[in-house]
Formats: C-alpha cells, sequence, structure tokens
C-alpha cells in the first residue's frame, strides 16, 4: 500500500479546467524547451539532464489523476 499523501487534498482547486490546462501548457512548453536543449547539446551529461528534467514534468502531468484518486 502507498503512504499517505495528505497534501494532494489541499491541492484540488488546482484541478480546475483552466487552471489546469494553464499548468498542462506550462509543462509542455518546459518540455519542448529540454527537447531543445538536447538537440543542441554536445554533451552526454548535459543530455542526461535534459532527459531527467523531461521525466520529472512528465511526472508532474499525472497530478491531476493522483489528487482526483486521492480525494474520492
Amino acid at each position: 500500500m502507498a503512504p499517505e499523501k495528505p497534501w494532494l487534498k489541499k491541492l484540488t482547486r488546482m484541478t480546475d479546467t483552466q487552471m489546469w490546462e494553464a499548468f498542462d501548457d506550462m509543462l509542455n512548453y518546459s518540455i519542448s524547451l529540454q527537447h531543445k536543449k538536447m538537440e543542441q547539446s554536445h554533451e552526454p551529461i548535459d543530455i542526461y539532464r535534459a532527459q531527467g528534467f523531461i521525466q520529472a514534468l512528465k511526472q508532474l502531468k499525472y497530478l491531476k489523476e493522483e489528487i482526483q484518486n486521492a480525494t474520492r
């Protein structure tokens, strides 16, 4: 069983359609910047960092479902 995450209930207002769309747009924009950084990087460490950043941003895209599941 996953540990309880009490902060998720406090984030419920964030799942409002307009607010979530703005947040999702910001995530998509940040992901696209990291893709550009990866394309322009010559050093493997910079590519790995951008990949890690993209992974973290993509995990945030699932936050809405996690919040909704916690408030059911």
